[in-house]
C-alpha cells in the first residue's frame, strides 16, 4: 500500500480557544453576542465566494453593529464568524473550537467581556495544556 503525504492549503488548524470569565453571566454574555454576530455574518454580509470585494456596509448591517454597541470589530472580523466553530461553555469558561485561521473576532468579543484566554492547536496539546509531542516523532 502507497501512502501520500502532501502539502494543501486546506489544512485544519484545529485550534480551541478558551476564555475564563470572572462569571457565568459575563460568559453567557460573550456566547450571546458571538451567537448575534454569526447570525449579522450570515445575513447581513455576501458569502465567502462573493464576486466581487465590495466592502460597503449595509444599513442593517450598521445598524445591528450599533445595537450591538460594537465598535471595535471590523467586517472581515464579522466574516469568520460564518465559518464553522462549535461553542460550548463549562461554568465560567467557554470552549470554542475552529478549523480556522480568522480567529481575530472571537478574541475581540473574549476580550471585550473580561476573559483571560488561552488559544493552541489541538493538533500539538491536549486540552489539558499538556504536550502531544509524544505523539509526533520527529516534530
Amino acid at each position: 500500500m502507497k501512502i501520500w503525504f502532501g502539502y494543501g492549503s486546506e489544512h485544519s488548524m484545529n485550534l480551541i480557544l478558551i476564555g475564563r470569565f470572572e462569571t457565568v453571566q459575563t460568559a453567557e454574555a460573550a456566547i450571546d453576542r458571538i451567537e448575534a454576530l454569526r447570525e449579522l455574518a450570515l445575513t447581513e454580509l455576501p458569502g465567502p465566494d462573493w464576486p466581487t470585494r465590495d466592502e460597503r456596509m449595509t444599513d442593517p448591517y450598521l445598524q445591528a453593529m450599533w445595537a450591538m454597541e460594537i465598535h471595535d470589530v471590523s467586517r472581515g472580523d464579522v466574516v469568520g464568524f460564518a465559518f464553522d466553530y462549535r461553542i460550548d461553555r463549562t461554568g465560567t469558561a467557554i470552549e470554542i473550537r475552529t478549523d480556522e485561521r480568522e480567529i481575530q473576532g472571537f478574541l475581540k468579543v473574549l476580550l471585550h467581556y473580561g476573559a483571560k484566554v488561552e488559544i493552541f492547536s489541538l493538533h500539538q496539546w491536549n486540552k489539558d495544556g499538556t504536550s502531544r509531542s509524544d505523539e509526533f516523532p520527529g516534530d
